[in-house]
């Protein structure tokens, strides 16, 4: 009784929050004083954290106008089981081939980086790797921890991990816990917001977004003292006041499940990625990044 009762003493702080931030001027959780643009500290940090003091530095004299980076998306990283129909087989990719693709990826001279370096390089004009990557891997499922990211430790990768939080505060055994979530930034492993309960988010109203919006970005600082500046659209769905929502908590960029590779600031809020299908053979995969990299 003391647990929900405290869980819903923060959803109402929280939402008062944002209220008045929203509707006064003043800036909402996390938010700096910025211009419309919604426009960044001028510095960067690795990955930034509630408390960190931006300091301006010289604003490059061209930035670039896109950068053609493939942001891929993972699900399930272990074996389908028995039975499973086939949007589950598509959605898994078995460890081992897992293993190959980033044997393929580190052969073939590609560089991961996370989406703070990319969303820096088109903001600042901070140099890229040759044949950059992003690695994501959406709504924080327990095989995250026990496949992917030991192999991505194992080949030096950085891997993105988009969370839904409620799957975790619940105890779910198909999905992460805290601690593993801690475990995994500390070892250098990007965790961003997947909503609190990967519902629909569009034709909702005000309330409804704050819960499930600025809910997660409290507890995911919370747990592993890092702000995620990044989100993924459940089921890759959204609207203009979803987007209106993210600006307000100061939501840098955030992903859909559309294909592409091209980003901008222009549509930040809508930067495509590339999804990885499970039961690809090797050469598909390889196909796949060639194209999307643009080689």
């Amino acid at each position: 009784m003391f647990r929900l009762a405290r869980v819903a003493l923060v959803a109402v702080l929280s939402l008062a929050f944002v209220w008045v931030g929203l509707c006064s001027g003043r800036p909402a959780f996390g938010e700096a004083k910025l211009p419309p643009e919604d426009q960044p500290p001028a510095t960067l940090p690795p990955h930034p954290t509630s408390t960190a003091a931006p300091t301006a530095t010289a604003t490059p004299a061209r930035l670039p106008a896109s950068a053609r980076v493939p942001i891929l998306m993972y699900h399930y990283i272990s074996e389908p089981p028995p039975g499973a129909d086939r949007y589950r087989i598509d959605l898994s990719v078995a460890p081992q081939d897992f293993e190959q693709q980033l044997q393929y990826l580190a052969a073939n001279g590609y560089t991961t980086i996370s989406l703070y370096d990319l969303y820096a390089h088109l903001k600042l004009g901070r140099s890229l790797p040759p044949k950059p990557i992003v690695l994501t891997f959406d709504d924080g499922y327990r095989d995250h921890y026990e496949h992917a990211f030991p192999l991505l430790q194992k080949y030096g990768m950085r891997g993105t991990f988009f969370i839904t939080t409620d799957f975790i505060n619940f105890g779910n055994p198909n999905y992460l816990t805290w601690e593993m979530v801690k475990e995994m930034s500390a070892a250098g492993m990007d965790i961003e917001s997947h909503a609190r309960t990967h519902r629909d988010l569009r034709n909702r109203d005000f309330q409804f977004l704050v819960w499930e919006i600025l809910g997660p970005i409290e507890q995911i600082t919370a747990h592993t003292g890092k702000r995620p500046r990044f989100f993924c659209y459940p089921s890759g769905r959204y609207d203009d006041a979803v987007i209106r929502m993210l600006r307000s908590v100061q939501t840098w960029a955030a992903v859909t499940t559309e294909h592409g590779s091209v980003h901008t600031l222009a549509n930040g809020m809508t930067w495509r990625r590339i999804r990885v299908h499970g039961r690809a053979s090797l050469e598909r995969f390889a196909a796949t990044v060639r194209s999307a990299g643009g080689d």
